[in-house]
């Protein structure tokens, strides 16, 4: 379950990087790019890490 949650997270800065790039009115100088690479990160990590199996 932990792995579903980190690519969740992943997933939800993805998203908030595509809504800050997306609108012309906001701009946080470049930024919005390396959250989106951050979220991708993030993402990639929780797919491939297994959860512990007890």
């Amino acid at each position: 379950m932990k792995s579903v949650k980190i690519m969740l997270l992943g997933i939800s800065m993805m998203l908030f990087a595509a809504v800050w790039t997306l609108d012309p009115a906001a701009s946080l100088g470049g930024a919005e790019f390396i959250i989106l690479f951050i979220g991708l990160i993030t993402s990639i990590i929780g797919f491939f890490s297994g959860d512990a199996k007890h």
